[in-house]
């Protein structure tokens, strides 16, 4: 399980990469929009709607990586590392919900907390990795009947 684990965490590194490309798609685009008139709501959403949607992904992904580090069982740290990344996932939920309702605040905050997520799983990915799954914390051994005398 550590070893997928390890790989879970690979994928979700490069989903957090290209949701925030999807983001910068989105500015683009809209920007491009603006320079040929107005932009109403439905092509906003045609522009972010990649966005908005991996988001959604992303989020499930995070609740996934927190199970899989439950199941991998690769030490206490590393599972509250992951239940952190999964807390930092549904901030960026709500800060994506109050965005344009506070933009000064909210809104400001919802791309630096992208930053805080890259770096969490980064983080998460390369403490996986760097350490070999043998010397990880031991999974709890089956439990052996004392030897007959």
């Amino acid at each position: 399980m550590r070893a997928f684990f390890r790989w879970w965490l690979v994928v979700m590194l490069a989903a957090v990469v290209l949701q925030i490309a999807f983001a910068g798609y989105g500015a683009f685009s809209t920007a491009d929009k603006v320079s040929n008139g107005t932009v109403d709501e439905q092509s906003f959403e045609d522009s972010f709607g990649l966005h908005i949607g991996f988001g959604y992904l992303v989020i499930l992904g995070g609740l996934l990586t927190f199970i899989f580090a439950l199941a991998a069982r690769p030490g206490r740290s590393r599972v509250l590392h992951a239940l952190g990344i999964f807390v930092l996932l549904i901030v960026q939920l709500l800060l994506a919900w109050t965005g344009a309702a506070v933009p000064g605040v909210f809104g400001a905050l919802h791309p630096l907390n992208a930053f805080l997520i890259l770096g969490a799983v980064a983080a998460l990915t390369v403490r996986m990795w760097k350490e070999p799954v043998e010397t990880m914390a031991p999974e709890v051994a089956p439990a052996t009947s004392p030897p007959a005398t």
